[in-house]
């Protein structure tokens, strides 16, 4: 692992190197001399790939929304809607939005627990705010009567 170059000194020992250690979708640095935590860094001072809404929309690979698809048996699992009709897309529940902003990382906001088939009009609809925690409850209680663990 490469050091990384401190913004200030360490107050522990006066380092000025630091290294890099990744948590929950998080670069955290750490002084290479004491292995006192500094600080959060943001990806464009450690050089990763930036998220956003897009790239966590595209981490969503074609099996998954299949297995998400299928797992709804062609409605929508918000209001039910069924067949061509319905133009269902696979939506979140915790919107990249309001996850991103809660500290969720992409394996979690991209989960299957997360995702859910919704019709268009569901789906646009809710935009960027989470589906209400009364639906939540609703799915999350039917899902489990369809395939109990």
């Amino acid at each position: 692992m490469s050091s990384h170059q401190l913004r200030k000194p360490c107050v522990g020992c006066g380092s000025d190197y630091g290294r890099i250690v990744t948590r929950n979708g998080q670069d955290c640095v750490y002084c290479e001399g004491c292995n006192r935590y500094q600080y959060n860094a943001p990806k464009t001072e450690t050089g990763r790939e930036v998220r956003s809404v897009q790239t966590t929309h595209t981490a969503i690979k074609p099996n998954q929304r299949v297995r998400i698809l299928l797992r709804a048996n062609g409605r929508c699992e918000l209001c039910g809607r069924k067949g061509e009709e319905a133009g269902l897309h696979v939506g979140h529940l915790v919107s990249v939005k309001a996850g991103t902003a809660g500290g969720m990382s992409d394996d979690e906001i991209n989960s299957d627990e997360n995702l859910s088939a919704m019709c268009a009009e569901c789906n646009l609809g809710l935009g960027q705010e989470p589906v209400p925690l009364r639906l939540a409850i609703r799915l999350v209680m039917e899902r489990r009567r369809i395939n109990p663990c």
